[in-house]
């Protein structure tokens, strides 16, 4: 690089005005010139008049025409030839030209040909070339002199996007014209012909010949789940199919097992015979999911004996389960109003699947008859209901009936279970259950807000409810504030309760009174969490009165009554806006390297904002059957504490995950009272610890997540239809195609013709203006000055 000066005007005047100053300065100089000439003055007093006229003269046009000087740093260069070097996952995959040959990984085959052409590389440089060497996959990246003298580059790209290369090149801002482009890759880049189409396009327009090696071999032992078609959403109970497409290569007639696997447990296994070389193998799974949620499903393939990669034998893909039916089992003592006004309700919404049973014949009546005597009714089928099915219900719902009369006394046990467990109950008032005290059992106690110990009878009295300031915020009672209902003064008196009193475990449980009778204060309408169940309490048997009274009032677009239950029903299912710890992720899945933002939410057991809570949060990958080399619970990778905001959120970045499926979870974290009586409270259980416990039944929240499984680079591993590709794109641009293995890089590489030789390359610039300072104006002051003085000395003024 050399250095360049020049002088550059800042001020180009018009063409008039530039005569007049050519004028003025030529006249100027001729008389200076002419007075040298004629003036007996000594020679060197006259050579200093004619110094100092000249020396202001420069000032003048310095200042005139704003000149400045400008210092160039440059540097001569040939046009350009761009090297793009394939740097992604499937550069690393080892292929050989039989099978009678030991595998190489296509960038080592790449680097014995780079280091074997060096001298090439050297040539067209000497031939007046610029060569850059670019690395290229999900992104182009140049590549530093380390890099290129021994081609030590990484191959852990997430796509070989050779299409958005040569876009990119076309954009280039370079004063260097571009020549030529060389593309040094297996291939595998557009797998079917609508990519290539945009590939072939970019790459015509790019008006450059593009030579290519190919670094790929035809002898491949690999299996790869080439794709999965899945839906975004599933449903409950119903049969979803998942189609997969298996493509092997090297493994012909020989045997595999496939997976197919939920959250890291295993669904399925089945065999399969592996077919020709790059012939589709498809695949049917059929799942009917059992819960809701969000799941991470993925297909696995077994690895087999020498495979290049086992990175593409497993495919992950989240799906989301939704409730397509709910089952609701009613038990009812006997027909009456308000077991008609819930089961009307319910059978006329296509999304319940009811079962709905008087219990009519008690256990007195069983005692009585005789065994062979015809019945007028069916026996209750309590065994099969709350034994083999109860689990199957997603919801039960206990209106209003004797249990221990009635034979369902000895399977209280088995509801408490199934609340624990995740179930949700209902228990109705009236006169019978509450008021007969006939669900006395101590497991179904513990998790009952109310007292079941005693009967409390039945009062019959009008009264209007009185919403509680819990009520007002929460989703079952929440619209009769929205819609001034507080004061019931709109909505019909309700004529009988049940006097019951709150259990001694219910502050336990997050229980929650939303409506509360106006004389004697006694919970009316209880909710509650216990373990990890849901738990509703209506202490009377006249709600349906908010269904059919005259001059009823519809809140949006339906009767009280309908209202009423329906968010009830959806909040004990939890409905996702139900949840009072809320867990989400910005986006499902992640490409490689970007950062999981998880955002946490946070309630009271009123539904309002829950600030200052102390949450727990961690991000742990999926734990997997198939993978006996690590624990059950895998460990976090990420951690930390939360502290919720004034509305109940709180956020957190978890950035750099290796790829993988994930799983994060957020828990409400104990206060320091509760811990430091948990440490204090005598151990009961050497095995149970008793402050774990507590945590665990507070309220948790799970988000499932992918990190880097979006990708498909690796779903096609065959080189062959690579090497095709190449060829085409050489012959379509005209440049030339070779093989790494066994191939030459000719010394004159194909270029475009109708380019200049040489260009000057600009690196840096630098301008000193010679018109704006005070030195500029000094010189044509003193110039002037001291001619005038010498002048004067002389006697010529």
């Amino acid at each position: 690089m050399t250095e360049q000066w020049s002088l550059v005007a800042g001020h180009h005047p018009d063409w008039l005005w530039a005569v007049v100053v050519g004028l003025c300065l030529g006249w100027a100089m001729l008389e200076a010139v002419s007075g040298f000439r004629r003036s007996r003055l000594p020679i060197r007093l006259r050579s200093a008049l004619l110094g100092l006229r000249l020396l202001a003269l420069v000032g003048l046009v310095a200042i005139a025409f704003e000149l400045t000087l400008r210092v160039e740093t440059v540097s001569t260069s040939g046009p350009r030839v761009v090297v793009l070097i394939d740097t992604s996952e499937s550069m690393a995959l080892a292929d050989a030209e039989s099978s009678q040959v030991d595998p190489l990984a296509r960038i080592d085959r790449l680097r014995t040909f780079w280091q074997a052409h060096r001298d090439t590389f050297t040539t067209w440089e000497q031939a007046g070339l610029t060569v850059q060497y670019l690395g290229f996959s999900d992104r182009v990246q140049e590549l530093t002199n380390q890099q290129r003298s021994e081609l030590q580059v990484e191959t852990n790209g997430r796509q070989s996007n050779l299409t958005r290369a040569l876009t990119e090149l076309s954009g280039q801002r370079d004063p260097r014209p571009l020549a030529a482009v060389v593309v040094m890759s297996d291939g595998l880049h557009a797998p079917d012909p609508a990519s290539q189409t945009p590939l072939f396009a970019v790459a015509e327009q790019l008006g450059v010949p593009i030579s290519t090696v190919w670094s790929g071999a035809s002898y491949l032992r690999d299996v790869s789940v080439a794709d999965v078609r899945a839906g975004e959403f599933a449903f409950v109970e119903n049969r979803t199919e998942f189609e997969v497409d298996l493509v092997s290569h090297g493994y012909a007639s020989q045997p595999a097992k496939v997976q197919l696997q939920r959250d890291g447990e295993i669904l399925h296994t089945t065999s399969v015979t592996l077919p020709d070389d790059g012939v589709i193998l498809p695949l049917r799974f059929e799942v009917a999911p059992d819960r809701v949620g969000q799941f991470v499903f993925e297909v696995v393939v077994e690895p087999l004996a020498e495979e290049a990669t086992t990175k593409n034998n497993r495919r992950a893909f989240i799906v989301k389960v939704l409730r397509d039916k709910v089952r609701v089992l009613h038990v009812a003592g006997r027909p009456d109003w308000d077991v008609r006004a819930l089961r009307t309700l319910l059978r006329r919404d296509p999304n319940v699947e009811l079962l709905s049973y008087y219990i009519l014949r008690g256990l007195d009546d069983s005692q009585r008859e005789s065994l062979t005597a015809p019945l007028s009714l069916i026996a209750f089928p309590t065994d099969e209901l709350f034994e083999s099915q109860l689990d199957s219900f997603d919801l039960v719902v206990l209106h209003n009936f004797d249990a221990a009369n009635h034979q369902v006394g000895q399977y209280l046990s088995n509801i408490a279970r199934y609340v624990r467990e995740g179930g949700s109950l209902v228990v109705i008032g009236g006169d019978m259950g509450l008021a007969t005290g006939e669900y006395n059992n101590a497991q179904l106690n513990s998790l009952v807000p109310v007292d079941l110990g005693r009967g409390t009878g039945m009062q019959i009295t009008p009264f209007r409810p009185r919403l509680t300031e819990e009520g007002q915020h929460h989703p079952l009672t929440g619209w009769l504030r929205e819609h001034k209902l507080e004061n019931w003064q709109a909505l019909p008196q309700l004529r009988n309760h049940n006097p019951v009193a709150m259990a001694r475990a219910a502050q336990d449980m997050d229980t929650t009174v939303l409506l509360r009778h106006p004389a004697d204060n006694t919970p009316l309408l209880t909710v509650a969490e216990p373990a990890k169940g849901r738990v509703v309490v209506l202490a009377t048997g006249d709600s349906w009165r908010l269904g059919f009274a005259p001059d009823l009032p519809l809140v949006e677009g339906s009767r009280p009554y309908d209202l009423l239950w329906l968010r009830t029903i959806r909040w004990l299912l939890r409905d996702a806006n139900s949840d009072r710890l809320q867990l989400e992720t910005d986006r499902p899945s992640y490409p490689t390297g970007a950062t999981v933002t998880l955002q946490a939410r946070a309630l009271t057991s009123s539904y309002r904002p829950a600030p200052d809570v102390s949450l727990g949060w961690d991000v742990r990958p999926l734990a997997r059957d198939d993978d006996q080399t690590k624990p059950a619970k895998p460990t976090a990778v990420a951690s930390g504490k939360w502290t919720t905001d004034s509305l109940g959120r709180a956020t957190v970045e978890v950035p750099q995950l290796v790829p993988g499926a994930y799983e994060a979870h957020a828990w409400e974290r104990p206060k320091p009272s509760e811990t430091a009586e948990a440490a204090d409270a005598p151990q009961q259980n050497a095995n149970t610890n008793e402050s774990d416990k507590n945590e665990q039944d507070r309220p948790r929240a799970r988000r499932v997540f992918l990190v880097g499984r979006d990708d498909r680079e690796l779903s096609l591993t065959d080189a062959d239809p690579g090497q095709q590709l190449l060829e085409r794109l050489a012959e379509r641009t005209g440049g030339v195609h070779i093989a790494a293995e066994g191939g030459d890089l000719p010394d004159a590489v194909p270029q475009k013709s109708d380019l200049a030789a040489t260009e000057q390359q600009v690196h840096s610039r630098r301008d000193v203006p010679l018109w704006d300072g005070w030195w500029a104006l000094l010189l044509v002051v003193s110039s002037l000055g001291g001619e005038w003085l010498l002048r004067r000395r002389a006697g010529l003024v």
